[in-house]
């Protein structure tokens, strides 16, 4: 979807969209479903620039931390953008992006790694690697078109939407390790592992009675 701020000139505008967003591109592994993120917000003028607030509502299931188990979730969020032109960034902020561009181009070429990240139609301030993240620039996005690419900053708040570590109940006893059976299920028979802790210590014992 591309967001066009102009389109907000006059008056405010209310907005409506589904991202379809495939759950292998969001690289969390215990992730087993995904539904479409529903979209809805209002743009509107502000000075300098434009804001976006609205709400994204999703569900999904997820793998129990512990035992893998599906955990259903859903999510409902407010989520909100400021868009400003790039030509009114603070100073100490454009400079700072010089500075790193020089840095980029001479400290890191040919080195492995990272790869630049390709132009969007606008920048969320305060993202590049190693800048202090301030408040004010957590959800500011300079721009250079009037047309700004938008489905990237849905799928950030997405990833940071998603549960972390989801457990099926918090009792859940996980799984055996040695022989990979639900412990929630029936208890298992297995032994539980030696302390390595102490085997050099028991190796030297032993030596000693030899």
């Amino acid at each position: 979807m591309d967001l066009n701020l102009e389109a907000a000139f006059d008056e405010p505008v209310d907005l409506s969209h589904e991202f379809e967003i495939p759950s292998g591109r969001l690289e969390r592994a215990e992730l087993l479903s995904l539904t479409p993120v529903s979209f809805t917000g209002r743009l509107e003028r502000a000075e300098p620039g434009f804001v976006l607030a609205g709400r994204i509502a999703f569900s999904g299931v997820v793998a129990c931390a512990r035992c893998l188990a599906p955990v259903p979730f859903a999510r409902n969020e407010p989520v909100s953008w400021t868009f400003v032109p790039r030509h009114e960034k603070p100073a100490d902020k454009a400079g700072a992006d010089k500075a790193r561009a020089a840095k980029a181009a001479g400290g890191r070429a040919g080195k492995p790694g990272k790869a630049a990240k390709p132009a969007r139609g606008g920048e969320r301030g305060g993202e590049e690697d190693g800048d202090e993240l301030l408040t004010e620039d957590l959800d500011v996005v300079y721009y250079d078109d009037l047309v700004v690419p938008f489905d990237h900053f849905v799928e950030e708040e997405l990833q940071l939407e998603l549960p972390m570590k989801a457990l099926c109940r918090e009792a859940c006893r996980g799984l055996c390790p040695q022989c990979g059976a639900d412990r929630n299920a029936a208890p298992c028979t297995c032994a539980p592992p030696p302390d390595e802790r102490w085997k050099s210590l028991k190796t030297l014992l032993e030596h000693d009675k030899n």
